[in-house]
Order: C-alpha cells, then structure tokens, then sequence
C-alpha cells in the first residue's frame, strides 16, 4: 500500500489463485436419478410390474396392462392392496425415464414393446438397459433421442426375440444406415423400419 496526494493505492499481485469450483454433479441429473432409482424393498413387496408402472408413470409416460387398458395418471393407480395387471408396453414418449430406472424391467414377465420417443434423457446406457427385458421383448421404437449414438444403439443386438424395430432422427448418430445394417445382421428375424410415415 502507498499514498499519492492522498489517495491509498494497493499493490496487487498478479499470480493470485482463485480457487477453480469443483465438478459436482448436475442438479438435474441427481433429480432424474433419485426418479428412476429402484426401490428393492417396494419391487419386493408390490411386485415387479407395479414398481414399473410407478416408474413409468412417475415420469411422465404411460404403460398399457394385459387387459389392454391404458394408464397414464400415476394417481390412477389401483390402491397398493389390489393386484395390478401385468405390464406389456411401455410408452416413454416425451417422458423422463432414463438408464437408471431400466432394471425395473427385470421380471416383467409380458413385457412385449418399449416406445423411446423425444426423451433427452435416453443415451447409450439406456440402450444397453434394454437388455433387462431381452427375455420378453418383440418389439422397440428409439426416435427423436438426441443423445443416443451409434456405439449405444447397436447394443440392441442383445435382443434377441426382437421381430420389430423403429429408428429414426437419431441425431448423434452419425450413420444410421450402417447401424440397421449391422443389427440386422446380430438380428436376421427382426424387420427393422424407419418412420412408419416416412420410412428413413
């Protein structure tokens, strides 16, 4: 410090480190996680079909019972002393359901079809997810999911009862030809599409 007609100067050093913040997890990636997270003890106790509708609908999908009705208000569910309908499609359009909630599908038994449809949350590790349900699972839709690429999508080769699959504007995918190509080959009973509208 040093005075000059009457003004106080402070020197300042140069090399002053300021502390870097350190990496923590997204906020919004913690919330979607504790969303989808399993809970054991409730798979236990309700069943492996209840807990995956709570999933499901907890996050903003929808499932379709055996009966063939249509659920998708988590409100709606039947109080936790009635027994539920087995769960046979999954509609994740629009939702939030992510990688960490795909166990859920183990022991689903009637599980046929998964819809993965404009969900920012689907990536590569939910496609390897989807081998929990590699027992019962004919049919699969992944579209509009910007963060699943190619590597992620051909883990669907694990599927293998799969006889439908729906791909299209996968935008990190960087050569989705190739990828029907090569799970077509993993996949020779599975009729692999584009958009039903617009097959591409």
């Amino acid at each position: 410090m040093y005075c000059l007609q009457g003004r106080v100067f402070f020197n300042v050093q140069k090399n002053i480190s300021i502390p870097k913040v350190q990496p923590v997890r997204h906020f919004w990636e913690y919330v979607n996680m504790m969303f989808n997270k399993p809970d054991p003890e409730r798979i236990k106790l309700l069943g492996p079909d209840r807990a995956c509708a709570e999933w499901v609908l907890r996050n903003g999908g929808k499932v379709v019972w055996s009966n063939g009705k249509v659920l998708e208000d988590y409100n709606l569910l039947p109080p936790e002393s009635q027994s539920v309908p087995k769960v046979v499609v999954i509609d994740g359009t629009d939702s939030s359901i992510s990688h960490y909630g795909f166990s859920h599908l183990s022991g689903c038994t009637k599980l046929e079809k998964i819809i993965l449809h404009n969900n920012k949350y689907i990536d590569d590790r939910a496609m390897k997810g989807l081998s929990y349900g590699l027992a019962t699972l004919t049919s699969v839709q992944v579209s509009e999911c910007a963060n699943v690429r190619d590597a992620g999508l051909k883990e669907i080769k694990a599927l293998k009862n799969l006889q439908t699959l729906i791909l299209f504007k996968l935008l990190s995918v960087s050569d989705l030809d190739e990828c029907k190509q090569y799970l077509q080959s993993q996949l020779p009973k599975c009729k692999i599409l584009g958009n039903i509208s617009n097959d591409n």
